[in-house]
């Protein structure tokens, strides 16, 4: 792994990729977080990288007025393309601690699976200044979760993750997580209360060859060196294979996390 890069760019260079081969966020999760923010037709939203725009759909085709901000050049050129029809929505290429926004201008304000790369210092002062009294700031996030804490694929290719490292670190002590068992993350009380928190299980099956598409749109498989990242992908392919007769089921668990700014403003 470059010791420079900067991970929250890697997924620039896969993006017809991530856009074919990322799991969707179901539609339930959607109508809930419209639902309990009490979105009206007019309202605003800006969203936090849109990435390849798989959490921008369920909002352009409600009708909603959005503003995205994304950090990559070539994903901010495909999301803007995708949604070249609609007048409603428009791209901010930058990183959205950089961008200048109005305050108190947006009802809600999302991000999905991106929130975390946010600057810990800006990551909800920025959201509060920006949003109305009352908005909401969503935050969606892909879990990979066990049905079973005996996940055999999980403990499976924990060595072949051990000896090759993605991303530049390995934890042994890590374990299969269950769905019931996801917590939403800690947020800043001085900003926000918590007024929703919901998990939304989604089920893949996946061949070897799919589970390696997959596998490179994740940042640390991207941030590792050509030659090893191969090495990597081909014993995680080979154990599919040879193991689990070349197929396998990935559980995952779409959380969402919706706060309300916190002030009479």
């Amino acid at each position: 792994m470059s010791k420079n890069i900067d991970l929250r760019t890697t997924f620039n260079k896969v993006t017809t990729l991530y856009d074919s081969v990322r799991p969707h966020y179901p539609e339930q999760l959607f109508d809930n977080l419209i639902e309990t923010a009490q979105l009206q037709k007019d309202a605003k939203l800006l969203e936090i990288g849109p990435g390849t725009g798989q959490a921008t759909k369920p909002f352009v085709k409600r009708g909603f007025n959005i503003t995205a901000v994304e950090l990559g050049n070539d994903l901010a050129d495909f999301v803007r393309k995708k949604f070249a029809d609609n007048n409603n929505f428009k791209v901010i290429t930058g990183a959205f601690e950089n961008i200048d926004l109005k305050d108190k201008s947006f009802d809600l304000i999302y991000s999905a699976t991106a929130f975390h790369w946010i600057k810990s210092e800006i990551k909800f002062s920025k959201p509060y200044e920006i949003l109305k009294k009352g908005g909401h700031l969503a935050i969606i996030h892909t879990n990979h979760v066990s049905k079973e804490k005996e996940d055999k694929f999980f403990y499976a290719c924990q060595p072949i993750y051990k000896k090759y490292k993605p991303g530049g670190k390995y934890n042994d002590k890590l374990k299969p997580i269950l769905e019931k068992e996801l917590k939403p993350k800690e947020y800043d009380n001085n900003f926000f209360e918590q007024v929703l928190f919901e998990t939304y299980p989604v089920d893949i099956s996946y061949s070897a060859d799919e589970y390696i598409k997959l596998l490179n749109t994740y940042s640390p498989t991207l941030s590792m060196e050509t030659e090893q990242r191969n090495k990597f992908l081909n014993e995680i392919k080979e154990l599919i294979n040879n193991k689990f007769d070349g197929n396998i089921e990935k559980n995952f668990a779409m959380s969402l996390t919706i706060l309300r700014k916190k002030d009479s403003q």
